[in-house]
């Protein structure tokens, strides 16, 4: 079973991996535009902030950590963080073929 710590940085990272992803010129367009859309549904770093002071079906311990209670999840993290004012742009033809 994964613990709120788990989880919160799965979910902290894997928005990261999308901001990079969506950047990332040597990516297939098509998979740097998907990155883009996910990442517009996608928790924030707010959001996780925000679900930590859930409850778990109603027990004590949220579903999340905060992420000022994950040591330096940052470090880890394998792009900047998403957060609520990261804009990402949408992927043209242009930047798929600049080398």
């Amino acid at each position: 079973m994964t613990i709120p710590l788990e989880r919160s940085l799965a979910v902290l990272w894997a928005g990261g991996l999308l901001v990079e992803l969506s950047s990332d010129r040597r990516i297939p367009l098509e998979i740097r535009r998907t990155a883009v859309q996910i990442a517009r549904h996608f928790p924030t770093v707010e959001d996780v902030a925000a679900a930590s002071h859930l409850s778990l079906f109603g027990k004590d311990g949220g579903m999340f950590e905060h992420p000022n209670d994950c040591s330096d999840w940052k470090s880890g993290c394998p792009g900047p963080p998403l957060t609520r004012s990261t804009r990402l742009s949408w992927p043209d033809e242009d930047r798929a073929t600049d080398t």
